[in-house]
């Protein structure tokens, strides 16, 4: 991957609507078209499940009787602080021990299951799920217990038209598709006509959508077997 900076992706967008030297559009509106192409361009990537083109992860300990976990509330004593969360990836658990164990989801109506009789020494028993911005544990944590949060984080954005720090990774040159996202935007504002500019777009959606799938050109992927998530002898047993 090649960083790139605002400055360019800037100065590009500006050369593809010709504007470079209009001010029609300021700087700091040009930067918010362009964050925009590039949240737009990563739901593309993302929508590949399987092929992990942006995917993080964060450990944190689980409180004894304390089932939700807020993502990111600066107010909670059990925020996980992920700041750049946008969607959950997976999630394990180290039962017992210092193996961990892949966490399955469980449905809304079984929010109620194993109240009372769950216990984390049973990994058949431990569910999770997401509640809009929580993570909630069936059944309760019965002590501290180590948790990996696997997750996809929020799209890189510039702060600003001279922002120096943030760089931005174009993926085997699809930065092509931010430029022209932004310069239809420039175009747009100015009323003219973006037919051609809309075409071009749509010809790189659907390079992207047909080279992103098969990440992994040697072994791509399989259908996931939901029972085999974890090692076949500890799978719905006691790991105490």
């Amino acid at each position: 991957m090649a960083n790139v900076t605002i400055a360019t992706l800037m100065s590009r967008s500006r050369q593809r609507a010709d504007m470079e030297n209009n001010n029609f559009v300021q700087d700091s509106e040009l930067v918010t078209y362009i964050n925009a192409g590039i949240s737009e361009l990563q739901d593309i990537l993302i929508q590949e499940y399987g092929e992990d083109y942006y995917i993080k992860s964060k450990s944190f300990n689980t409180t004894n009787n304390i089932d939700t976990y807020p993502i990111n509330d600066s107010t909670s004593t059990e925020d996980l602080a992920i700041a750049d969360f946008y969607k959950l990836r997976g999630v394990d658990a180290k039962i017992n021990g210092s193996d961990f164990f892949t966490i399955g989801a469980f449905n809304f109506n079984e929010r109620n299951s194993y109240q009372n009789g769950g216990s984390w020494s049973y990994l058949s028993n431990v569910r999770y799920r997401l509640v809009g911005g929580d993570l909630v544990f069936n059944p309760k944590p019965d002590g501290v217990k180590e948790v990996k949060l696997w997750y996809i984080p929020q799209a890189a954005q510039f702060a600003s038209s001279t922002d120096t720090t943030t760089l931005w990774d174009d993926l085997n040159g699809y930065a092509e598709y931010v430029v022209t996202f932004a310069a239809i935007r420039m175009l747009q504002k100015e009323e003219s006509d973006v037919s051609i500019l809309m075409a071009q777009k749509a010809e790189l959606k659907q390079r992207i959508t047909e080279s992103a799938a098969n990440r992994d050109a040697d072994n791509p992927l399989t259908v996931t077997d939901i029972y085999m998530s974890n090692n076949p002898f500890w799978f719905s047993r006691s790991t105490s």
